[in-house]
């Protein structure tokens, strides 16, 4: 039975609906065509405008042909005519075809007819159907025919490319999304401002293509080029620009973003004076700027130069420069925060190590003050003190170490460093990476410690030289501007308090004064009233048991719980063939232990992926033919999709493995190779070893004390040396009932990674509940009994 025409348009567009690209739609146009054709091939051109030119383009063919050029540009007589007026279809007879037009063809036949079908769009020729046939010519009853499929063929196509087209978009917009979080993800993964100003031009300058990124930042009035990423020969790191003296300064006062596009601006031209007769870059022909906000005031802007494609800056850059400043508004913001608050330890540090260095005058004290004191904020490795004795530096204090090892090969070689630094009247900054510049015995120095670098600052007043501080560190660049700063201002105060504390030395008789000063003090102390110091000693212990906090720990006898043990059954019914695991193997999550005979299903597997073979064999036929019964025979697939896929998960459900890692606890497991079993039968046990369960039994009396969340320490009977620290997880809300009182289970999940934590063992745990004062903490018990006691004789 021969389908109408109406069925056969309807099976095309049934066929259009279900392909949503262009060029899957173009060919099953072409082979419609063909389709309507006795013996001829068809070829769908889409006539596509770039930049006022034109061109025609294949986007599908059906039949016996090949293509020799793939688009079609002015030039073709029949295209030329149809592109220039509104015409209808073209028919040519095969003794009226040139070479020249089906010049783009590679044709092996004689053709007996040529026809162009144009198909439009809202009014305007959107394409061409190129139809050739070989045994009988084309009559106009067969145009007429193809008329219905040109209409359908315009819309479809244009539809097609619509969709292709907005996907497109969205594919770049969820890119330049991923590129905006990979950004932000990279600029916040520091807090170090320095390192993020580097950063952010090479991020930018990765996502908007173009021949430099610059990030100028305020300095005072005027904006300081900080960093830049790509070649520009018109500016340099650091430079500075002030409004009115260019285009960065002016739109910085502006604040308002800045597109300059045309290349004979007089900004560009300006700004391309600096390269002169032969620049080692390209001039700029078009700039993007935006400000860089941060709580609505403007901290620096982010300069966008020359596009990589040679084309001018649009809006569609300034939007996306835009979210970039933000992010990096914002990652700099993060920075200035942290920078600000080190430079706030720095100071705070400062500010207790100069009270501590005024607060005594004792030479030897006042030394390891020095040395010790700023270990907090620098980050030295080791800090010495030299005095001047006589012109020469003598070591007298070395941090970490409470006096100076005679004989120790450490020292040694720091007093050699200090001697050949005692003529330098300078500060110096070495570090090992200048290698041959190094003074041999610095050179030694290094080699001997493996330190990277040492700064070293001579200590002096107006009376002449104190003395010579030196740091070390392993880093070579241990020491940062704020560290440097703060270095030079504790050596200045160092210096005054040495200098006053060697001048307390000089009073005469001071070593034989202070011990009789003691003397005196310890006896006017002793001389007080007896009562007074009871007095004074029990307001002492009153305010110890009141005010001072102690930790406070509630223990309890453990018993380690039983492990996690994990049944593996058999799923369906079926005899065991082989084996892979023992008992007491270490084994992972997913790890194969056996498997059971699946012949059967893999048989069933064979079978489905042949009919669903031969489904899609048949679907394909019915599309070239255009069969309405194309549709059936999908949903048919579908169906056998779904059978193969219930096979697979029949032969994967004959592999048995581990869910967990564990150990094997089943005995005697490869006895089971060959069994038969039953569905839910079980094949082996794996036991989790990796956390354990402890219940610490909690009396009645403390359980009001122990929350979720608070640290415990658990020592084990077994393993008397060793400790073992956890949180608690919950605390059981039922007594258990005890041999002299009731307990409540505090259970705290452990570690159990080398398996010693065994089901069982028991010992003895302490749960830390807080600080509370001394008297709570040491009075408590006894206060609970006299309480309870008062209560069972008087009750109220």
């Amino acid at each position: 039975m021969m389908s109408s025409p109406i069925d056969e348009m309807l099976g095309l567009a049934d066929s259009l609906l279900s392909a949503t690209d262009s060029s899957t739609r173009a060919t099953l146009i072409a082979a419609a065509v063909v389709g309507r054709m006795n013996d001829g091939a068809c070829i769908v051109f889409r006539l596509v405008a770039v930049e006022d030119q034109s061109s025609f383009t294949v986007v599908g063919f059906a039949g016996p042909v090949s293509l020799a050029n793939s688009a079609i540009s002015n030039g073709h007589t029949t295209f030329d005519r149809m592109s220039a007026a509104r015409t209808g279809a073209i028919l040519h007879e095969g003794n009226q075809v040139q070479r020249e037009d089906i010049a783009h063809l590679h044709v092996s036949r004689s053709i007996a007819s040529l026809a162009y079908v144009p198909f439009w769009s809202n009014h305007e020729l959107a394409g061409v159907l190129e139809v050739l046939t070989f045994a009988t010519p084309i009559q106009d009853a067969d145009l007429a025919l193809l008329q219905p499929i040109a209409r359908l063929a315009a819309s479809a196509i244009h539809a097609a490319e619509d969709f292709e087209r907005k996907q497109q978009d969205l594919l770049h917009s969820v890119h330049r999304m991923s590129q905006l979080y990979d950004l932000e993800k990279s600029l916040n993964a520091t807090l170090d401002l320095n390192a993020v100003i580097a950063m952010a031009p090479q991020k930018a300058a990765a996502m908007l293509p173009c021949q430099a990124i610059h990030l100028w930042m305020f300095d005072d009035a005027h904006l300081r080029l900080m960093a830049s990423s790509g070649s520009d020969a018109t500016v340099e790191i650091g430079i500075t620009q002030a409004m009115g003296q260019g285009y960065v300064g002016d739109m910085a006062e502006e604040g308002d973003p800045l597109l300059i596009d045309d290349a004979e601006d007089d900004r560009l031209r300006l700004r391309n004076a600096n390269l002169g007769d032969q620049p080692l870059t390209p001039p700029v022909i078009s700039v993007l700027l935006i400000a860089l906000m941060q709580d609505e005031a403007e901290v620096g802007v982010i300069e966008a130069v020359n596009r990589a494609d040679g084309k001018p800056f649009d809006d569609d850059d300034q939007f996306f420069l835009s979210a970039i400043a933000e992010t990096v508004s914002n990652a700099l913001k993060n920075a200035s925060l942290m920078n600000a608050e080190r430079k706030l330890e720095i100071l705070q540090a400062l500010v207790q190590v100069s009270a501590e260095i005024t607060s005594t005058l004792r030479l030897d004290r006042l030394l390891q003050i020095i040395v010790n004191g700023p270990q907090n904020v620098l980050p030295y490795e080791r800090c010495c003190i030299a005095l001047d004795y006589r012109g020469t530096l003598q070591l007298k204090a070395v941090s970490g170490m409470a006096s100076i090892p005679l004989g120790d090969a450490q020292v040694d070689r720091l007093v050699e460093l200090i001697r050949w630094l005692s003529p330098q009247t300078a500060k110096l900054h070495l570090r090992r990476d200048e290698g041959a510049d190094l003074a041999a015995e610095v050179a030694r120095h290094f080699e001997f410690t493996g330190y990277g670098a040492l700064y070293s600052l001579p200590l002096a007043d107006d009376q002449g030289r104190v003395g010579l501080l030196l740091y070390e560190g392993s880093d070579e660049n241990f020491l940062s501007l704020p560290h440097v700063e703060m270095i030079k201002i504790l050596a200045g105060q160092a210096t005054v308090a040495i200098r006053n504390a060697l001048l307390y030395r000089e009073v005469p008789l001071i070593s034989l004064l202070e011990p009789l000063l003691q003397k005196k003090q310890a006896l006017f102390r002793s001389s007080r009233s007896l009562k007074m110091v009871f007095a004074g000693s029990a307001a002492a212990v009153l305010l110890f048991l009141l005010i001072c906090p102690l930790p406070m720990r509630v223990g309890g006898s453990v018993v380690v719980a039983a492990q996690h043990l994990v049944t593996i059954a058999a799923p369906v019914d079926g005899n065991v063939v082989s084996v892979f695991a023992r008992e007491g193997q270490s084994v992972g999550a997913g790890e194969l232990l056996g498997a059971m005979n699946d012949w059967q299903w893999r048989s069933d597997v064979t079978t489905a992926d042949a009919r669903y073979r031969a489904a899609e064999m048949a679907m394909g036929a019915s599309l070239a033919r255009g069969s309405v019964q194309a549709g059936a025979e999908r949903a048919q697939i579908e169906f056998l999709r779904s059978e193969a896929g219930r096979a697979r998960t029949r032969v994967d459900s004959a592999q048995l493995r581990s869910p967990i890692t564990g150990i094997v606890a089943t005995p005697m497991l490869q006895n089971l190779a060959g069994r038969h079993l039953v569905a839910g039968d079980t094949f082996a046990q794996v036991l989790d070893l990796s956390n354990a369960v402890v219940n610490i039994a909690v009396t009645q009396g403390d359980v009001s004390l122990v929350q979720a969340g608070q640290s415990a320490s658990v020592k084990l009977d077994s393993y008397p040396q060793r400790s073992w620290h956890g949180a608690v997880g919950v605390v059981s809300p039922q007594a258990e009932a005890d041999s002299s009182d009731r307990t409540f289970a505090a259970r705290v999940s452990l570690p159990n990674g080398d398996a010693t934590l065994r089901a069982g063992m028991t010992g003895r745990a302490k749960i830390f509940v807080g600080y509370r004062p001394a008297g709570y903490v040491l009075l408590r018990g006894p206060a609970l009994w006299l309480w309870q006691t008062l209560w069972n004789w008087i009750g109220w």
